[in-house]
């Protein structure tokens, strides 16, 4: 589990084990209490490129865990297969706490949805831990695009124009993203892929694309560098991060909805109390008002919850986007 091993608790174990040799440990004890044992060393595993949004999130939680357990915390980047790599790895892991998966909602609500027959199912092999935050997402634009609203979107189609949005790939949530905002709107969007949301932004920025949907801490920077605008927020509340920006649904197309999240896992076999204990550790420290403060300006909304709930939610987001799936007939290789 995160933390330390204590001397203390050493002492306790010996005392129980060698009953016979309690005094003959006093003195050692004695000797060494001056001694710092040394610190459990926690490894938290990134199925995702460092330096990208979900990687800032991760490293962030983990300098405030560092900070505050003294502990060894490693942030590990294993990126490959749409995040199954580093999955797979935290899986086959003791299930002590010690390793645990930092994902996104795609890989628990959607991957398990769009490839059944993968020998690998996330779902089944991972024990959910709780939430770190939820992410506010935006349709967004390069700065002079004509359309300043969903509104003005919906004109354009309807004057001939086909709307082109990208994505960071197939099946991705911000795909499925573009998938409700055709369905509510009613109008001519073509979907382009993306292997991640960085060259989709290249693309928007550079008149390739209309825009994307994205995620508020990958988004922000481009809207307040003037280099983009939003046009709609995903969701049926505004974005502490940015209130200026109106949701969709307000502007009259409600609709297009799913949380963007990043949560902590650990291998299926780590018993619930395992699952417990880090979750109401991680809730402690979610809740220290310096670090909501740096999530909070990025749109990302710390949301810890327990084990229990966090599984109910996996659950409910994936019936969700299962629907989306079907619906529309999306395939990986679509």
């Amino acid at each position: 589990m995160i933390g330390n091993i204590s001397s203390m608790r050493l002492r306790a174990q010996l005392k129980r084990t060698f009953p016979g040799l309690r005094f003959a440990f006093a003195g050692f004890f004695a000797a060494t209490a001056l001694v710092p044992v040394r610190a459990q060393e926690t490894k938290i595993i990134v199925p995702m490129a460092a330096g990208g949004p979900a990687d800032f999130v991760a490293r962030t939680f983990s300098e405030k865990l560092r900070e505050k357990t003294g502990s060894v915390v490693i942030v590990e980047n294993r990126t490959g297969a749409n995040g199954v790599i580093g999955a797979q790895y935290v899986s086959g892991s003791a299930p002590d706490g010690q390793t645990l998966l930092f994902a996104t909602s795609g890989l628990l609500t959607i991957t398990p949805t769009l490839d059944p027959n993968n020998p690998y199912n996330p779902a089944k092999e991972l024990r959910p831990i709780t939430t770190l935050v939820v992410n506010g997402t935006a349709l967004i634009v390069r700065k002079d695009h004509p359309a300043n609203s969903i509104a003005d979107l919906v004109k354009m189609a309807k004057d001939g124009k086909t709307i082109t949005l990208g994505s960071a790939g197939n099946g991705n949530i911000l795909h499925l993203y573009v998938e409700l905002l055709k369905d509510v709107t009613k109008i001519n969007i073509q979907h382009v892929p993306y292997r991640g949301v960085a060259p989709a932004m290249t693309d928007a920025l550079g008149g390739t694309i209309d825009g994307l949907f994205a995620d508020l801490p990958a988004a922000l920077p481009q809207i307040h560098s003037g280099k983009m605008k939003a046009l709609g927020l995903v969701g049926e509340t505004r974005n502490k991060a940015a209130p200026d920006i109106p949701t969709i649904a307000e502007q009259g197309y409600p609709g297009v909805m799913g949380a963007s999240w990043f949560g902590l896992f650990g291998p299926a076999t780590m018993s619930p109390d395992v699952a417990a204990a880090v979750a109401k550790q991680a809730g402690a420290i979610l809740r220290d008002p310096e670090l909501s403060k740096r999530f909070e300006v990025v749109g990302a909304v710390p949301t810890p919850v327990t084990p229990t709930e966090f599984a109910a939610r996996i659950e409910k987001d994936r019936a969700n986007w299962a629907k989306v799936i079907a619906k529309n007939n999306i395939k990986l290789d679509n």
